[in-house]
């Protein structure tokens, strides 16, 4: 891509003057390895380079032009550029949709489409390629050469982490500030980078996602390489209820989380944890195994490590006799060689270093962490020299714990490529990230079964579109529960009685009823006291629901429509109420929500999120993340549930949303859940 490996760029508002954007840009591109191409109608030249009128006085090909002049030129520079026939271009001129300029955007998004040039911007800092000293930013930091590229729409978060990561041995390869982004989007360097030899770990800062295509992007990136991204931005608003649970629990940094755990991208809470990624992903290689092993010269801080294991998924490996005997060799008659291994407060840098390398030797070792706490003998510096200069192609993870007498062995450690932190448990911490991605890579995304499931459901569309379309006229309980028995979801028998001689004579057909008003404008039947469940009088109970349901349109100043009572069989038996949702992202589709009812998604919100397509093994994910799964599974003597019919449901429901792109959000609550399949005793579809 020439975006990254121009032969020749153009500076246009290119200047002489000191503190000028124009200035800096050309100043930073003097060591490119390339052409440059000043381009200002005011100057001869600049920095003894010859200066054009316009691009189109330059008889050469312009590969890339970087446009730094004022907001309201950039629509007539980006012509010239597009009769040059320029293809890449980055604009860091501001005051556009940042500023609420959105039709001069408008403008400039026509020209580029015109003649086809790929943009980033604008509103930017620029673009680096430090493979070939590209630095075509105003940024006074060009960092050292390495395999990591980041792409940010902060301008000034980018700024900091390449000012920090010279203390940290981090090298960079591509480094892209996305601004506005107009045209070029992340999905765009997703792809790009996934096949960039230079490019070995991708880091993402981002505020808000316009790209759709990210999270398929992103699911095929991140199984060939780490993506590490910090999303800022948490958006109140869409954490406010809603009409449905689902629209309600859904917020919108719940959805970007739901879809980093599905894309398999690594995500920092904080900034501090995102350079932290960024040291152990470009430092230390992938642990294949979740079995680790620990040396300490503090019993205590060994515990406090094999603590922290528990927590994070990893397990204390079993040393090998091999190991055994070489450490009784080595190690004092005091030392108990277990694992944590205790080489004793007195250790010094050589025994650090003999216990480090036959641990590393250890085959039933996949990463290390070395735990030192200043004693009087224990020297942290050399140990750190030790640790640095050793040879070895496993994780190798530091916990320096102490102030002033360590703070220079830390800083020796991380500028030579070892992570260290003030506490074990940070140390585990970050063994685990660098566990939890090998996972990811042999993820399997494809599903033979919810392939079979999207094809059955598109032939039911096709040969049902009418019913369908008047199943979705304005819906309510009655017609959503047709809709979805029409899909083969089993939903209890029915009937919607019109009058309460209809409705008595529907409820002969059933041992136990239950009765409910059926309305557009109720939504949440319960607060229009809009159900009776086996009344001795049908008739009485119907009467008392239409009089309820006018009731609450009075007390809601709305004029409620009443099509009717619904008169349906009472499910009985031994259940667990379950809820299901699903809501319509307009980045990532149907995001699809699974709980246990009641108080658990009331007070607890203890459920799961999914984005479509939700394949049966993350189906199983989403329930085993739930804190009320044990329930699920039996507990106390109760029975446990259908789980895998649970988990279909949630991959059908999934397919159900992406088929029905007009349904905004839907409501199954409750499912009952039985030891043997189940049914959805409440369905509520907003359109």
């Amino acid at each position: 891509m020439k975006l990254f490996y121009p032969k020749s760029v153009a500076v246009i508002g290119a200047t002489k003057k000191e503190g000028k954007v124009g200035y800096a840009i050309l100043k930073n591109l003097l060591k490119f390895n390339g052409k440059i191409y000043p381009v200002n109608p005011k100057y001869d030249n600049i920095f003894n380079l010859k200066c054009y009128k316009s691009v189109l006085d330059i008889d050469d090909e312009i590969d890339l032009a970087i446009i730094a002049v004022p907001n309201v030129a950039v629509p007539q520079v980006l012509e010239e550029c597009g009769k040059k026939g320029i293809k890449y271009a980055v604009i860091i001129s501001a005051g556009f949709s940042e500023v609420g300029n959105y039709e001069l955007e408008e403008e400039v998004k026509n020209i580029i489409k015109k003649y086809g040039i790929r943009v980033i911007g604008p509103n930017c800092l620029g673009i680096m390629n430090t493979h070939i000293n590209l630095n075509a930013t105003f940024s006074k930091i060009f960092p050292p050469k390495g395999g990591v590229s980041i792409v940010s729409q902060s301008g000034a978060v980018l700024n900091a982490i390449l000012d920090i990561a010279p203390l940290l041995n981090i090298g960079f390869s591509k480094v892209v500030s996305l601004g506005n982004k107009i045209d070029i989007q992340e999905s765009d360097l997703l792809e790009y980078f996934l096949e960039d030899d230079d490019t070995e770990i991708i880091v993402l800062y981002i505020e808000g996602l316009k790209d759709k295509r990210f999270l398929k992007v992103a699911k095929k990136v991140a199984k060939k390489k780490p993506i590490i991204v910090l999303k800022a931005g948490r958006s109140e608003e869409g954490k406010r209820a809603a009409k449905s649970h689902t629209g309600s629990l859904a917020g919108d940094d719940v959805v970007y989380d739901t879809a980093f755990k599905e894309a398999g991208i690594i995500r920092a809470k904080t900034f501090e944890e995102l350079i932290d990624l960024i040291h152990i992903f470009s430092t230390q290689p992938i642990m294949e195994k979740n079995e680790i092993g620990v040396i300490t010269n503090a019993g205590g801080f060994g515990v406090l490590a094999a603590d922290a294991c528990a927590d994070h998924n990893l397990k204390l490996a079993n040393f090998e006799k091999s190991t055994i005997e070489k450490l009784k060799e080595v190690l004092p008659e005091t030392a108990n060689i277990t694992n944590p291994l205790d080489i004793i407060g007195d250790a010094t840098p050589e025994r650090y270093e003999k216990a480090t390398k036959i641990l590393l030797e250890d085959k039933n070792i996949h990463g290390l962490l070395v735990i030192l706490t200043p004693q009087e003998m224990t020297e942290p510096l050399k140990v750190a020299e030790i640790l640095a200069n050793l040879k070895r192609d496993k994780p190798l993870i530091t916990s320096f714990v102490g102030g002033v007498s360590v703070k220079g062995a830390k800083s020796y450690l991380r500028k030579h490529g070892i992570p260290a932190y003030i506490t074990p448990e940070n140390g585990i911490k970050a063994l685990s990230y660098l566990y939890k991605y090998s996972l990811i890579k042999v993820k399997e995304d494809y599903d033979p079964y919810l392939d079979k499931i999207e094809k059955e459901f598109l032939k039911i569309y096709e040969e049902n579109k009418e019913i369908i379309k008047s199943l979705l006229d304005r819906p309510n309980e009655y017609k959503a529960k047709q809709l979805l028995k029409l899909y083969g979801f089993d939903i209890p028998k029915g009937y919607l009685a019109k009058s309460k001689y209809e409705a008595i004579e529907y409820a002969k057909k059933f041992k136990k009823v239950v009765l409910k008003i059926v309305s557009p404008q109720i939504l949440h039947k319960t607060e229009a006291h809009g159900v009776i469940i086996n009344p001795d009088d049908v008739g009485e109970a119907y009467d008392m629901l239409i009089k309820n349901a006018l009731e609450y349109g009075k007390r809601k100043n709305i004029n409620v429509e009443i099509e009717g009572v619904l008169v349906e069989e009472f499910i009985d038996g031994d259940k667990v109420e379950l809820i299901i949702g699903g809501k319509r992202d307009e980045i990532f589709g149907p995001v699809i929500m699974v709980g246990l009812g009641g108080v658990f998604v009331e007070v607890l919100k203890d459920v799961a999120f999914g984005i479509y397509p939700i394949t049966k093994d993350f189906a199983h994910e989403m329930l085993k993340s739930l804190k009320s799964y044990k329930i699920l599974e039996g507990v106390r003597g109760r029975e446990g549930k259908d789980i895998d019919y649970i988990i279909e449901t949630l991959m059908k429901i999934s397919v159900f949303m992406n088929i029905h792109k007009e349904i905004k959000e839907l409501d199954l609550n409750p499912i009952f859940v039985f030891k043997k399949g189940g049914c959805i005793a409440d369905a509520r579809i907003i359109c």
